[in-house]
């Protein structure tokens, strides 16, 4: 009986550090995984709808996404494919997205029915299998779109294509694989509780109780409801625990059961050192992958919106004048066009003038870095073999930049509204809702990176202190 009180502790403190260790460290690496998946499938997705394969989403601004949903995985005409996979693919990468950025990955959210969406939501597309003969509707589709795709691509493209899809493979298999070990690690929290709750309860009859595994069942299931306020119990929670307490290799199932519940030791050098501020600095690095694709959508809307903006008139001196253009081989000067900008902090107003076509290929200039960011690319490498000094520096900065690009980008939608041709007007792209997005990307890496300086901020504190932790 006494064993059974002591093998109850430590089982315990176990559960409590694998937990703590699952919410500071390796969740982190899980959510690491979920942004790389994410960015992969946006380049696919690109890719495909550049080439003519597949129809983009016309409903993905207007979509919404406020939990966690398996997809739709339904038959489909072959006739149908660029229209539904279009579709479907746009809808895997905005769950991908929501994922990302809203879903709360620790212990206690992670309940054994999130975890079963989570999985049927990665089963959406089959990587290990992007086969053309595949049974399950999406995947062969996607499958013969990528085939498709591939034809009068270059090598390089094809190459990106397929690091792409590689990491696609590596990373569900990945997350697959710890979403199962999480499940597991649920179970044996559940047991935990019961042996809390209930076994040590002072109503629990330790003596009738370890006279017999029968005995020790029954009297977990006859306090089990009246403690814990629920009626449903595991049978197969209670038949391991009786085994574990009184079964025939009991020791051996106790000693299993600690040892998988053990933290290994490059893990425990990471929990009792507290974070690594260079990984904590990386992790920061990799949220800027996820405003990629939101430059990339601002970026399109904003050219057709300049291209309204500076659309040749239709009178006959405007015909004139592009004519004897033409003639005299004169080329057109820089788009240029001066907005008032309100700095969203002071409130200061102030022109800023455009030069289109530079702050156009600036754009795209950032979407890319950012992009080759969030896939672990040349970009990621080089900062990540930074001094720490250098990683935050680079960090400030993007903040800044885009704080400061959010703002004119903001300032930039209603002086098109305005100043559009009034004809030309309704044909002008909105960027709220864009925008919207922006500003939630810029503060969740503000706050990636606040949290680093609280991190830095408390060592020094413990370091004046003499404090070593």
């Amino acid at each position: 009986m006494e064993d059974n009180t002591i093998f109850n502790q430590r089982l315990e403190v176990a559960l409590s550090k694998k937990t703590e260790w699952y919410n500071s460290t390796d969740l982190l690496e899980l959510v690491e995984a979920y942004r790389l998946i994410y960015t992969c499938v946006k380049n696919i997705n690109e890719f495909l709808v550049k080439k003519d394969v597949i129809n983009p989403d016309p409903y993905k601004l207007d979509r919404r996404i406020s939990d966690i949903a398996p997809l739709d995985a339904s038959p489909f005409q072959d006739q149908e494919a660029s229209n539904v996979l279009g579709t479907r693919f746009s809808e895997y990468e905005m769950m991908l997205d929501f994922i990302c950025t809203y879903f709360r990955f620790s212990i206690e959210n992670l309940s054994s029915s999130k975890i079963k969406t989570l999985l049927d939501i990665n089963k959406t597309f089959d990587w290990n299998n992007l086969s053309p003969n595949n049974t399950h509707c999406n995947t062969r589709a996607l499958a013969v779109a990528i085939g498709h795709a591939k034809i009068n691509s270059s090598a390089v493209l094809i190459s990106t294509l397929g690091d792409n899809l590689e990491k696609c493979k590596k990373n569900v298999l990945y997350i697959s694989k710890k979403l199962v070990e999480i499940n597991d690690f649920n179970k044996e929290l559940y047991k935990g509780r019961i042996r809390k709750e209930v076994i040590e309860h002072p109503d629990f009859d330790k003596t009738n109780a370890y006279s017999s595994p029968e005995a020790e069942a029954a009297e977990i299931k006859r306090l089990y409801s009246k403690v814990t306020g629920k009626k449903a119990l595991s049978s197969d929670a209670v038949t391991e625990i009786v085994n574990e307490d009184q079964g025939v290799n009991a020791i051996v199932l106790r000693d299993k059961l600690l040892a998988k519940l053990g933290i290994q030791q490059k893990e425990v050098e990471r929990t009792t050192k507290g974070p690594d501020p260079k990984f904590m600095l990386m992790q920061t690095v990799l949220l800027f992958g996820a405003i990629s694709p939101i430059i990339d959508a601002m970026f399109t809307k904003i050219k057709d919106n300049f291209d309204l903006l500076f659309a040749d008139r239709k009178g006959f001196g405007a015909k004139l004048k592009k004519l004897f253009k033409n003639i005299f081989g004169i080329k057109d000067k820089p788009k240029v066009c001066s907005i008032p900008v309100t700095d969203t902090k002071t409130g200061n107003k102030s022109i800023v003038k455009i030069q289109v076509q530079d702050f156009l290929e600036d754009l795209s200039k950032k979407s890319k870095i950012y992009n080759g960011l969030g896939i672990k690319g040349p970009e990621y490498a080089k900062i990540e073999s930074a001094e720490e000094t250098a990683i935050l520096s680079f960090i400030n900065k993007q903040i800044s930049e885009n704080q400061t690009l959010f703002t004119t980008i903001n300032s930039l939608d209603e002086y098109f509204k305005s100043n559009v041709e009034i004809l030309l007007r309704p044909k002008v792209k909105g960027l709220k809702i864009d925008l919207s997005s922006y500003r939630n990307a810029i503060i969740a890496v503000n706050k990636k990176r606040g949290e680093y300086l609280s991190y830095k901020e408390e060592q020094e504190q413990y370091q004046k202190l003499g404090i070593t932790k």
